[in-house]
This record gives C-alpha cells, sequence and structure tokens, in this order.
C-alpha cells in the first residue's frame, strides 16, 4: 500500500510539472531567462587555475561519532598546489558542535578549510575554483549563529572578501533570484537557451558578504553553471572566465573541479580503516542495534 501511494504521488507531480510547463508564466519565464542571455564567442586564455574541494566522512558510536575530514586544492593535472588539511577526530567534545546533527557539522568544519584554502592559493594562482555557493553557506550558517560553529566559520570568510579571482560553482543551483520562476534559474535558462554565453553578473549582499552572482555555458547544449565571486565584477571578467574554462571543461564542467572531488572525498572503507587504527573498530556503532539477527 504504501510504495502504491509513493507512486501515485510521483505521478500526481509530474502531472503537475507538466501543466505547468504549458502555462502563461512558464513562457514569461523562459523569455525572460532568452533575453538575459548573452551568447559569446570564446578566445583562448591560458592562466593557471586550481579547483578547491573537500571530502567528510564519519561513523557513529553509543554517545559520540568518529568523523574525517579532508581538504584540498589542486590543478586538473591532479598536482596538489598547497599542502591539504586533514582532520580526525570524535565528537560530542564538550560544547564543541553541541546541538546540531554530525552531517551539518562536517559540512560547516569542510567549508572552512575550503575556504582557507581558497583564500591562500589565490594569492599565487589565476583562479581558484571552489564547488558550491558562498551565499547559500552564508545563508545556512547564519540560521546557527547560536553555535559556536558559526562563530568559526565567519573567521574563515572574511578573508575572501573582494577576492576578484575566487569562484564558487554551482551545477544544480536553486537559486531563484534572477528570473523569479517557480524553479530555480538554471532550469530556465538550459530550457530556452543552448549555446556558449553568459548572463550579466548581479550583485547580492549576505551578512557583510557581496558577491556578483552570473551564469555560464563553457560548452554547446551543455548545462548553465550558477557562478559567485565575492568582489564586484563587470561583463567583460565574465568573458575572461569563459576564455580560461572552456579549453578545460568537461561537458561544460570544469574537469579541476572533477579532480578535487575526487581526491578531496573519503570512502565508507577509508573510514573503517580510520577506526580500526583509532581502535574503535571493537565497539559496537549505532547502526549495528537495527540488525535483526
Amino acid at each position: 500500500m504504501t510504495l502504491k501511494q509513493l507512486f501515485e504521488c510521483a505521478k500526481s507531480l509530474r502531472d503537475k510539472l507538466q501543466k505547468d510547463e504549458s502555462s502563461e508564466k512558464y513562457r514569461e519565464w523562459l523569455n525572460r531567462a532568452k533575453d538575459i542571455w548573452r551568447p559569446y564567442k570564446p578566445k583562448k586564455l591560458e592562466l593557471e587555475v586550481a579547483a578547491v574541494d573537500s571530502g567528510w566522512n564519519y561513523r557513529t558510536y553509543c554517545g559520540f561519532y568518529l568523523y574525517a575530514i579532508r581538504a584540498m586544492a589542486v590543478k586538473q593535472s591532479s598536482e596538489i598546489v598547497t599542502e591539504s588539511i586533514v582532520d580526525v577526530g570524535i565528537l560530542p567534545m564538550e560544547s564543541k558542535g553541541a546541538g546540531i546533527s554530525p552531517e551539518l557539522y562536517m559540512q560547516g568544519i569542510a567549508e572552512c578549510y575550503e575556504h582557507d584554502l581558497a583564500s591562500r592559493v589565490s594569492k599565487f594562482l589565476d583562479i581558484v575554483l571552489v564547488d558550491g555557493s558562498i551565499l547559500a553557506r552564508l545563508n545556512m550558517m547564519y540560521n546557527l549563529k547560536k553555535v559556536r560553529l558559526f562563530r568559526e566559520y565567519v573567521v574563515y570568510v572574511r578573508p575572501l572578501r573582494n577576492a576578484k579571482n575566487i569562484l564558487f560553482i554551482s551545477k544544480y543551483s536553486q537559486d531563484r533570484s534572477t528570473i523569479r520562476g517557480a524553479l530555480g534559474d538554471v532550469y530556465y535558462i538550459n530550457k530556452a537557451t543552448r549555446d556558449v554565453g553568459y548572463t550579466e553578473p548581479i550583485m547580492h549582499e549576505k551578512g557583510g558578504m557581496l558577491a556578483s552572482v552570473f551564469y555560464v555555458r563553457l560548452s554547446e547544449n551543455s548545462d548553465a553553471l550558477h557562478v559567485e565571486v565575492p568582489a564586484e565584477i563587470n561583463s567583460e571578467y565574465v568573458e575572461s572566465v569563459i576564455d580560461v574554462l572552456r579549453s578545460m571543461a568537461v561537458k561544460g564542467y570544469p574537469y579541476a573541479l572533477m579532480v578535487a572531488h575526487e581526491m578531496a572525498s573519503i570512502s565508507n572503507e577509508l573510514i573503517d580503516m580510520l577506526s580500526e587504527v583509532a581502535g574503535l573498530s571493537v565497539l559496537p556503532t549505532a547502526r549495528e542495534v537495527l540488525k535483526v539477527e
């Protein structure tokens, strides 16, 4: 019965989406996407580019959890451009991380490390790419003002201000601030346009952080990317970004970010080995109580 209800809900959702796509509002949003899109013919521009990403994982025990985080800055050749950050520990310890889920705590700390790496490598590289959205990250953290993690997070964000060569890139952004449709801007841009190009940058502010927000497409018929730069930039800057990244894009996505994601990830097998080295493998994990003999 439960499965039947789930499939009925999915069918209702499909019918709703189809109805929405035939509405006048939908056509209005598509026209808006066409109007703001600027087709562009890229030139060749070679600059030094690195990507920053992090990976984290944890294992829950009775009363605490073991976590591991790895953050790194790499080139698309897999060359590590500065010393990576690694962190292994257990929580809760004192009040650190108290009151929030392991997933949210890991994400917050990993992003602090990403910001630290991006700030450092931006001083000697031309472009630094970071996976995600700085505005979405700040919005999430501002909902945690009473948590100690928030204060630490703000410290790591401050050095990013006015950093014109740090780009936060999202492939699956839900930002609706440009087209203001029912779905994210990138949905309508992908439906209405397929050529290489961009949208004019628009300034946004969150908690004292200014960011220029725009969309780019690096390859024909690929998905557009949502980009945020924590500084004021213009359309010439956006065109130079396309010039640099187009040659190193795979299916419209910067290959360096793919490499950074792969190198930073922490698998379940690795967290198992860390648990064993820390002497915790003999303890029952929280999920073992769900097993039925």
